[in-house]
This record gives structure tokens, C-alpha cells and sequence, in this order.
């Protein structure tokens, strides 16, 4: 094997002066595609070949501690083996090999460069969540087929298959451009979707990704609206009485609601928003919204001629 890809790599990092962002995991994803040649919709086999180059072997692992997804260890001659749990999904396992490999990458920089910090538990762990995503859903590609499906998360995973989570994620990093706010719903109750009830209540479910980019501002943060802060969906929170995530649990159907009004007084934060639905085993297990003001409708458009929404011309506040 050669060892010295990895090396290389991570000296390309901190050539000149070391900035901070220079090491954020977009950055870092970035880098890493160009310098290793990767192609905008790797899979595993492309994974496999790039990490061998670089001194990394990733291998299946049906034995892998219970609750493990994955793990890397060095050898004795410098290079890496990551072990990801055969048993899961393929998209599953895809961003376990890659999240590993950012972990070895900040790993071996700290080991050539003492100087530069290096994060530990859950901040090296997210981080390198976001390498993962970064690196499978490369930026560029990401943001045409987004545009082109509508900003629909539910044709985001059919395309690339990763966690809904992540998709939620991606979709607000990369399309930075476009004001937007991204939603997940995810439905407690256990592992196995079959014991679920048919016909859930809202209570069940819990929003576990809330994000939005720069540009989606409602002006929930002055008074006389500081109020308002309260009808935005929060992380952690079950979705709220008569907004749109409720009112797909309680039809069963996809919603889309033209136009919200009532975050000012003139009509300037007006938003249009798109909720869908993800079924497992028939029972309905998530639901993803995607809201964008009312004068950017057109972005959600594309989702319209695919889906059989409910249409709300009008209502008042129910994000």
C-alpha cells in the first residue's frame, strides 16, 4: 500500500498559514475530491479504491460491537483499516466509511502538526458527519438536481440515499443561495415499524433537524411580533396545533399551502410551504417540509407536477 497518499494530503491542507477554516469539514470534503480525483456520485467501490491509494482498506464487519456502525484503527506500517457494520444499508454504510476517514485525516494532522488542535467525542463526531455529506453529496451536483426537483427532500433520497437527516442538512448548506427553511419530522415508537399504530397522533412525532439558511428571516425577533418566535417549528419539538406537519398526520396526504401571512404587518415575510411524507411498512414514519418565501414559489414548483398535494391557497401562520 502506499502510505504516503494520506501524508500528501493532509500537508496540502495546512500549506501556508493555517486558518480555521481551512480545516471546517466542507473545506476539507472539498479538498479531499479534488486532490483524490472522486466523482460526483461516488458509491463504494469508487470509496474503497480511493482509501486503498491513500494507505486506508475499508472492509465489511458482521462482528462489529452491538450499536457500532463503524471503527478505524492504525497498523504498524502506518496505514489505516476502517470496519463499518456489513449488515447495514449500503448509503448507510458509504458515510460510515467516510466519516471514519475524516477521523484518520484529523488524526494523522494532528500527529504531523501538534500545533493544530484536534476535537474530540461529539465534536469530532459531527464533524465528521459533515465531511461524510460533504463528500457524497458534492455541492455543485447537489445544488442543480435541488433546484431541478423542486427542493424535494423526499427525490434528494431516492437519488443519493442517505438519512433523511442528512439530506436536510445538505439541502441548507448548499443552497445558501436560496432563502429557505427545511424541516424533518421523525416519529418515535420503537425500531420496528410494523407494531406501529396505522393512525398516529401528532404528539408522536418529533422535529429532530430544523434548518434554514442565511436568507430566511422572519421577523419573529422584534417586538411587537417577538410572539411569533413560538409558531416557527423548533428542534425537539412535536410539530404545533394547526400547522402544516399536523395536518399531514391527521390526513394522511401531502400538503401544500400556497400562501402563509401573518409574520408582519405588510406582508413582506409571506412564505409558501411543501410537506411531504415518508412511509415504512405502510405507517407514516417522517415527514419533510420545505418553506420559502411567498415570492420564491417557483423554486417549489417542480414538486407540484410529481405529488398529489392537498392545495391551500391561503392560511395564517402554520409552519
Amino acid at each position: 500500500m502506499n502510505s504516503t497518499m494520506l501524508d500528501h494530503f493532509c500537508h496540502s491542507l495546512t500549506s501556508g498559514r493555517i486558518r480555521p477554516e481551512k480545516l471546517a469539514p466542507g473545506e476539507v470534503a472539498r479538498r479531499f475530491v479534488g486532490h483524490f480525483g472522486l466523482s460526483p456520485f461516488p458509491r463504494m467501490g469508487e470509496m474503497v479504491r480511493v482509501l486503498r491509494s491513500a494507505g486506508i482498506e475499508a472492509v465489511g464487519d458482521a462482528n462489529l460491537d452491538k450499536g457500532l456502525r463503524g471503527m478505524h484503527v492504525g497498523t504498524s506500517d502506518g496505514t489505516y483499516v476502517i470496519s463499518y457494520d456489513a449488515a447495514e444499508t449500503e448509503g448507510t454504510q458509504e458515510h460510515t466509511v467516510f466519516h471514519e476517514t475524516y477521523e484518520i485525516i484529523r488524526e494523522r494532522l494532528a500527529d504531523l502538526h501538534p500545533d493544530i488542535e484536534r476535537p474530540q467525542g461529539q465534536p469530532l463526531c459531527r464533524q465528521a458527519d459533515r465531511f461524510a455529506a460533504a463528500a457524497l453529496m458534492q455541492p455543485g451536483f447537489f445544488a442543480l438536481f435541488a433546484e431541478t426537483i423542486g427542493l424535494d427532500v423526499i427525490a434528494l433520497q431516492r437519488t443519493y440515499a442517505r438519512a433523511y437527516s442528512s439530506l436536510t442538512i445538505r439541502l441548507a448548506e448548499v443552497m445558501r443561495h436560496q432563502p429557505l427553511l427545511a424541516v424533518l419530522f421523525e416519529r418515535r415508537g420503537g425500531s420496528d415499524p410494523s407494531r406501529w399504530a396505522e393512525r398516529p397522533s401528532p404528539q408522536e412525532f418529533t422535529a429532530t433537524v430544523v434548518a434554514r439558511t442565511p436568507g430566511f428571516r422572519l421577523r419573529t425577533n422584534k417586538s411587537p411580533l417577538f410572539k411569533l418566535r413560538g409558531l416557527l417549528p423548533r428542534r425537539g419539538s412535536p410539530p404545533a396545533q394547526c400547522s402544516v406537519a399536523e395536518r399531514i398526520i391527521l390526513t394522511d396526504r401531502p400538503v401544500y399551502v400556497e400562501r402563509v401571512t401573518g409574520y408582519d404587518l405588510w406582508n413582506a415575510d409571506d412564505i409558501t410551504v411543501a410537506g411531504r411524507l415518508v412511509r415504512w411498512h405502510g405507517r407514516l414514519a417522517k415527514i419533510a417540509l420545505v418553506a420559502v418565501p411567498y415570492r420564491d414559489r417557483k423554486v417549489i414548483e417542480p414538486q407540484l407536477h410529481r405529488v398529489a398535494f392537498e392545495h391551500i391557497p391561503h392560511a395564517h401562520q402554520v409552519i
